[in-house]
C-alpha cells in the first residue's frame, strides 16, 4: 500500500515558521507531500480544485477554510491536520460524520502559554516591572517595597482547559494549593491534576487568578462584576484566554482603583488604541497577545500533528486529535 497523498497548505513563508527540519523528514518518510509552490497562500477556489485528490490536509495561520462543500467533493480525504490553534470556524462539525480524523496543535501552542502566566505570575510577585521602572528613573529601593514568593501560594484557576493543563504542570514545584472552576472536572479528574474543585466564587476569591476559559457562548462574560469585586486586595488577576468570558469594564475599574494586580495578553479591541485606559495603569503588565507565540512552540507545530498522524496510522494512541465529543467544549 502507497504512502497517503498529504496537501501542504502553508507556503514556504509560513513553513518557515512552522514546519521544522525534522517535520519535514516525517512528511517525507510517512506521506506523499505536495508542497505550496506559490509564495502565497492558497485561495479557496484553488483548494476547492485539489482537496478531491489528497488522503490528507494540513493547514495553518493563512489557509483557506475547508467548507461543508469541499468534504462533499472529497471522498480519498482520512486526515485533515491544523499546524496552529483552533479549528473551529475552519472546518465544519460534520467532518466527523464522514470519519475524517481531526488534529490541532492547539496543545502544543498551550504549553507557549502555560510558559507565559508562569512568567508573568513570578514578575508580578517580585514587582520585577516596577523596580525596573524605579531604576530607570533613577531611584534605589526608594519605595521600600518587597517581593512575594510563589511557593506556597494558593492559586484560582477558571477551566481546566488545555492552558490551564500546561500551567498546573508547571506549578508542580512550587508546592502550591490550586482550586479550580470547571463544570466538566470531575473529582477524579481533578485529583489526577492535583487540583481541588472549587465554585467559581471560591475562585475568583483566591490570592492569585488565571482565566483560561474558552471563548463559547457559555462562557460569555461569565466573570461578572460580582465576580470581579470578590478580587482581594494586593491579589494578581491574569488573564491569557479572552476578553469575552468577562466584563472587561468592570475589570477596568477595579484595576484603576488600584486595589489589586494584573497581567493582560487579550483585549476587546486588539490591537489596543493608544488612548486605552489599561495603557495608563502601573499596576498591570501589558502583553500584545503573545502569550502563545514562541520561536520553539511555533516551529513544532507542524511536527506535533505530523507525529499525531503517524501515531493515527499506525494504529497508536494519539495526543492532539480532536474528536466529536471534544467539540462542544473547546474554543
Amino acid at each position: 500500500m502507497g504512502k497517503p497523498t498529504a496537501l501542504v497548505l502553508p507556503p514556504q513563508s509560513r513553513l518557515d515558521e512552522v514546519c521544522s527540519s525534522e517535520c519535514v523528514r516525517l512528511l517525507n518518510k510517512h506521506f506523499e507531500p505536495v508542497w505550496n509552490q506559490t509564495g502565497r497562500d492558497f485561495t479557496e477556489e484553488e483548494l476547492a480544485g485539489m482537496i478531491g485528490s489528497v488522503e490528507v490536509v494540513l493547514t495553518s495561520w493563512g489557509s483557506p477554510k475547508i467548507t461543508e462543500q469541499m468534504l462533499e467533493k472529497s471522498p480519498k480525504l482520512r486526515m485533515i491536520g491544523h499546524a496552529a490553534g483552533t479549528v473551529k470556524g475552519r472546518i465544519p462539525s460534520t467532518v466527523f460524520a464522514k470519519r475524517i480524523k481531526v488534529f490541532s496543535a492547539a496543545p502544543r501552542i498551550a504549553h507557549s502559554v502555560g510558559e507565559y502566566c508562569l512568567s508573568v505570575l513570578l514578575a508580578s510577585l517580585r514587582h520585577i516591572p516596577a523596580f525596573h521602572d524605579e531604576m530607570r528613573a533613577g531611584q534605589w529601593r526608594a519605595s521600600g517595597r518587597k517581593g512575594r514568593e510563589l511557593a506556597g501560594q494558593t492559586i484560582g484557576i477558571v477551566s481546566a482547559s488545555s492552558t490551564a493543563r500546561a500551567f498546573i504542570q508547571l506549578l508542580a514545584p512550587f508546592r502550591v494549593t490550586i482550586k479550580v472552576f470547571d463544570p466538566h472536572l470531575s473529582d477524579e479528574a481533578a485529583a489526577t491534576l492535583g487540583v481541588t474543585r472549587a465554585s467559581l466564587e471560591e475562585v475568583m476569591s483566591c490570592p492569585i487568578v488565571s482565566i483560561h476559559a474558552p471563548k463559547l457562548p457559555a462562557t460569555y462574560r461569565m466573570i461578572t462584576r460580582e465576580l470581579i469585586e470578590r478580587i482581594p486586595d494586593g491579589a494578581l488577576f491574569i488573564n491569557s484566554s479572552r476578553t469575552d468570558v468577562l466584563d472587561e469594564e468592570a475589570l477596568l475599574e477595579q484595576l484603576q482603583s488600584g486595589r489589586f494586580f494584573a497581567a493582560l495578553d487579550v483585549f476587546s479591541r486588539e490591537p489596543v488604541h493608544s488612548d486605552s485606559p489599561f495603557l495608563a495603569l502601573n499596576n498591570v503588565i501589558l502583553t500584545p497577545h503573545v502569550a502563545g507565540a514562541t520561536v520553539e512552540g511555533h516551529l513544532s507545530l507542524m511536527e506535533e500533528v505530523v507525529r499525531d498522524m503517524v501515531r493515527c496510522l499506525e494504529e497508536e494512541t494519539t495526543c492532539f486529535e480532536v474528536t466529536e465529543r471534544m467539540w462542544e467544549t473547546i474554543a
